[in-house]
């Protein structure tokens, strides 16, 4: 199979199915080295559908209708007539500077379906909110360098990465959820040890300073400033059959700060947490992941605390250097 017909294959692929986990965390890319005047894609295909909602979110609606008190505190199945339906599909492009950096560009494209209930406080009564929109989730900007490497366990290395995502979309689309409407800083750490020939470990950490949200009128969280968020990734892998094919198993999360409104005051029960389960299995034709490889995969979430959840997370991904 000739490798440029296979990277037009993986680009298609991607494009065109609705898979993934929007929640895994790739605006860097993966800890592999670009490699001095090479280019990597890598691409993402995500759909969700949240089952749950934290209990808080039916409470600012409904207030004296709804179920749950507003110390509650628990994620519950959505009410009725409520749905919060995305399509992701993010592109990541990089480029080798050297041998040990690369720069990179990360495009998440959404589309939104969102149907709900929110409290008017001009009508002071619920009322129903829908949103059906799409646009460029912002997009980030990032630099990546091999700190250490040492074969045979660390012939990958150890990376360094940083991200910056400024806020690029109108304020209807913030509005709409369509961009976080704030300029982002991220610090990543990457590893790929193997410790053998098919035995390895992929992982990462990261912070994210979230900054403060712009002023937009008639915008709730206008000026707001978002709590820092930290992540990690634990994988480990195994590859057979002439490393052509590969078994992928580990723990993935993140855990978000509180927010601060426009007068700096704490907005109560505002943190929020993601822990799951992941599983993929990768082929991969040319026996290397970068060479051409697509994934299919699952994340199973054990604890949520987010304003929208769903109950699991398929996954379809691919990445190709030449």
């Amino acid at each position: 199979m000739n490798r440029y017909f296979f990277a037009i294959a993986i680009i298609g692929y991607l494009f065109f199915l609705v898979f993934g986990n929007a929640s895994a965390e790739e605006t860097v890319g993966c800890p592999h080295a670009v490699g001095k005047g090479k280019f990597k894609i890598r691409g993402k295909v995500a759909y969700i559908q949240a089952q749950k909602c934290y209990s808080d979110e039916v409470w600012k609606a409904r207030r004296g209708q709804s179920p749950y008190l507003i110390d509650y505190d628990e994620m519950v199945d959505l009410p009725d007539g409520w749905h919060q339906k995305m399509t992701k599909i993010a592109l990541g492009l990089e480029y080798g500077i050297t041998d040990r950096l690369s720069a990179g560009v990360f495009f998440p494209y959404v589309i939104k379906d969102v149907k709900r209930q929110v409290w008017s406080k001009k009508g002071n009564k619920t009322v129903w909110k829908e949103i059906d929109d799409s646009g460029l989730d912002d997009l980030w900007l990032s630099a990546k360098y091999v700190i250490f490497t040492k074969p045979p366990v660390w012939e990958d290395g150890v990376f360094l990465a940083v991200g910056y995502k400024p806020s690029i979309n109108s304020d209807g689309k913030i509005k709409n959820g369509i961009g976080s409407g704030t300029h982002d800083l991220k610090l990543v750490v990457l590893s790929h040890p193997h410790f053998t020939e098919s035995f390895f470990l992929c992982s990462d950490v990261w912070y994210e300073y979230r900054g403060e949200v712009k002023d937009i009128e008639g915008f709730s969280k206008s000026s707001w400033d978002l709590g820092d968020r930290f992540a990690y990734r634990a994988f480990l892998g195994y590859e057979f059959l002439n490393h052509k094919l590969v078994v992928i198993a580990g723990l993935q999360g993140w855990i978000a700060g509180s927010n601060a409104d426009k007068d700096g005051n704490k907005v109560e029960d505002s943190n929020a947490y993601s822990h799951g389960m992941a599983a993929k299995f990768r082929w991969q034709p040319f026996g290397e992941e970068d060479a051409g490889s697509i994934d299919l995969g699952i994340r199973i979430p054990y604890a949520d605390k987010a304003p929208f959840a769903p109950a699991f997370m398929p996954a379809i991904c691919g990445r190709i250097k030449f």
